[in-house]
């Protein structure tokens, strides 16, 4: 874990967080916005795929010095270190909290080298986890937006629960809340998620929105769930007495993944979202193979238990698929050795 902080927060914070539709990338930002006291702040959610362009255009089209915010992802090209660097030399504070694995494996003296104003990388804890403590560490922008902050415990630890699976396939309140975030994401302008999130009190209760948004998600994700079960195939990766389950579905392919994994032994789970044309992995509890790296020789990321990936065809292809997923399971599995 890495961790450093100056202060001299005096700005409007630039939000860039993972979403709209991640539980925890939401989370994040409406973080940043309760510590600076904001009802106001519009987030800007990204895949972490198109970080590095959208630095790059806050970069070049912001002249005066802002508090720019980087959580849940973490951009890939090296340029955009130097950007981020000559960001801070015009005056601006920049943050980084993450836990993904490319940003864990990014050497400590590259993150030293942009003089980031804060950052703090781990795997201990979700991305939202490890930012609201980072932010309860700051001093505070006032009582009120403290208290604020602090109100927003409940919501924070549902989402760390949900981010790292520790409900273990049970369907609790954090399991609610992700999906009633995810639908919102898929209806209107993509911020009704985060201006809940932003006003829920502390006691984390579900608003009428997002009970409304569980019930629909809910719904279509059965029917997601039952085109996987009805598309699935499976493939053994003999020298490892490895099962592949693979399958179509259309949207929630977390939740999905979850519930096709319960029942297998030794075996990886990877699901094709018609919805986004990405391909999602989850492992059942009994396999050891780390998704991230296996994710992230297929150009994507992750996490060891959960992660994801594209290839370049937009179609489901699954002869491509096991051949290019077999292959990167191996050199995986012959690094780690």
């Amino acid at each position: 874990m890495s961790a450093s902080t100056k202060t001299d927060l005096i700005r409007t914070p630039i939000l860039l967080s993972h979403g709209p539709g991640c539980f925890d990338g939401t989370t994040c930002a409406v973080a940043v916005a309760r510590y600076y006291g904001t009802h106001t702040v519009v987030p800007r959610f990204t895949h972490p795929s198109n970080l590095d362009a959208v630095i790059q255009q806050i970069a070049e089209k912001t002249q005066d010095p802002q508090d720019l915010w980087i959580t849940d992802m973490a951009w890939r090209d090296r340029a955009t270190d130097q950007r981020l660097r000559q960001l801070i030399d015009r005056g601006w504070n920049v943050f980084w909290v993450d836990h993904h694995r490319n940003a864990i494996e990014k050497p400590e003296s590259e993150i030293l080298d942009i003089h980031l104003t804060g950052h703090v990388i781990s795997d201990r804890y979700a991305a939202s986890r490890l930012l609201f403590d980072f932010l309860l560490s700051l001093p505070p922008m006032s009582p009120e937006s403290q208290q604020w902050l602090s109100d927003l415990h409940k919501i924070v630890m549902l989402a760390d629960e949900h981010d790292r699976w520790l409900h273990n396939g049970h369907e609790g309140t954090s399991m609610h809340f992700a999906l009633a975030i995810e639908q919102l994401a898929r209806q209107g302008t993509g911020l009704d998620g985060f201006r809940s999130l932003l006003e829920i009190d502390k006691d984390a209760m579900m608003t009428p929105l997002l009970e409304r948004a569980y019930g629909e998600a809910k719904t279509e994700m059965n029917a997601s769930l039952a085109l996987a079960r009805s598309s699935r195939q499976h493939h053994t990766i003999s020298d490892l007495n490895l099962t592949i389950l693979h399958a179509r579905c259309n949207k929630y392919a977390s939740q999905v993944g979850d519930a096709l994994r319960a029942p297998l032994s030794n075996g990886i789970v990877v699901l094709f979202s018609e919805s986004d044309g990405r391909y999602s992995l989850r492992r059942s509890e009994d396999c050891e193979v780390n998704l991230a790296g296996v994710a992230t020789l297929l150009g994507g990321g992750g996490h060891p238990k959960a992660a994801g990936f594209q290839l370049s065809s937009p179609d489901y292809d699954p002869e491509d698929l096991i051949t290019k997923l077999e292959a990167a399971v191996m050199t995986w599995h012959t690094a780690d050795k």
